[in-house]
């Protein structure tokens, strides 16, 4: 190849990045609504609502699906214990292994932050028209799956 084919990269225009920009920037500003008045960080935030939707799971699970490290979600979970929001139950299917559950607090917890965090999406998306929000999901839709496909080779 020579220099005169190689294209030109303008950050702007490169969907990783700004996919990478809007992540942290979405995040970020999301976090505000749970980090000040109620003291949890991102990776505790992304934790519960993992676990408040699947009402039981263990630590890899909860890793994959709030895409963490196992360090993290060891450190996550752990804390989240401390502040009495997340408790460990023995898994019926096998007697030898702990699944992880809400406590009482934890889903109070929960249920206190839904409305606030609907509320704070409603805002970000009040830009968009209905048509725009449903070909903005279905494009993320196609994206996971090419992804998936990319990943796996094919």
């Amino acid at each position: 190849m020579t220099l005169n084919a190689i294209q030109s990269l303008h950050l702007q225009h490169f969907l990783p990045y700004r996919l990478s920009q809007l992540t942290a920037h979405v995040s970020e500003t999301f976090a505000k609504v749970y980090q000040d008045e109620y003291q949890l960080s991102i990776p505790e935030w992304r934790i519960l609502v993992n676990l408040a939707e699947k009402k039981s799971s263990n630590a890899k699970e909860l890793g994959e699906c709030a895409v963490m490290d196992k360090s993290t979600v060891s450190r996550t979970i752990k804390l989240l214990q401390q502040k009495n929001y997340v408790e460990k139950i023995t898994d019926e299917n096998d007697k030898r292994a702990s699944l992880l559950t809400l406590s009482r607090q934890g889903n109070a917890l929960y249920q206190e932050l839904v409305p606030k965090a609907l509320a704070w999406e409603a805002q970000l998306l009040a830009v968009l028209s209905a048509p725009e929000y449903r070909d903005l999901m279905s494009s993320i839709d196609k994206l996971e799956q090419q992804l998936l496909r990319l990943k796996d080779g094919i």
